[in-house]
């Protein structure tokens, strides 16, 4: 027999159920909590993504997707790598100092559950593998543009770049001021052997 046809739009109740997940937590977020801010039936929540750590990762998963491919294209665009990255940076550094930032949802997600949970580690491992792999690209196209030496390492600095956006994003989730974030950023950037500014 054919399945009931869903009465909402799936692609906007996971909308509202990754806003309400990013602003909480997997563990804090409540079931009926979660079908009111999604206006959706528990048996509607069933029938379309399973159960709440379903349609938890499920939030994650496309939260990873939609924000790792701005991340692509901003490393991957034309132009000089090494700016491609500095500017990203000062990007992340930027959102991390506004009053209220409430992190990256992968990033919250990997220091709330990602250690205890097989599914959510392989997740989030997926979506940092490809975040690395973007970094690592613009390092190998430094090098080849002789912006960087050829010794460089693209995979251990593509590491380094990841973590330093990790931390920023968890740590101003905790009012990081403007000054701490600069000095961050401007050791960060220093691997890139060139001087950056930081200041606003």
């Amino acid at each position: 027999m054919a399945g009931r046809k869903l009465e909402f739009d799936r692609e906007l109740v996971l909308e509202k159920a990754m806003d309400l997940f990013w602003e909480k937590g997997y563990n804090a977020t409540g079931l009926n909590e979660l079908l009111q801010h999604m206006g959706i039936q528990r048996q509607s929540l069933y029938n379309a993504f399973g159960n709440k750590h379903a349609l938890f990762l499920e939030a994650v998963r496309q939260y990873g997707n939609k924000v790792i491919r701005k991340v692509e294209e901003r490393l991957d665009a034309p132009g000089s790598p090494l700016e491609n990255i500095y500017n990203f940076l000062k990007y992340i550094a930027s959102e991390a100092s506004k009053p209220g930032y409430r992190g990256c949802f992968v990033a919250n997600t990997i220091t709330e559950m990602g250690t205890h949970d097989r599914a959510i580690e392989e997740a989030v491992g997926m979506l940092a593998r490809r975040v690395e792999q973007a970094f690592e690209r613009a390092i190998e196209r430094a090098i080849a543009q002789d912006e960087l030496p050829p010794e460089t390492n693209p995979r251990e600095i593509a590491r380094f770049f990841y973590n330093t956006i990790l931390g920023l994003n968890v740590r101003g989730k905790a009012s990081l001021s403007r000054t701490a974030i600069d000095d961050i950023l401007n050791v960060s950037l220093s691997v890139l052997g060139k001087k950056y500014p930081t200041k606003a």
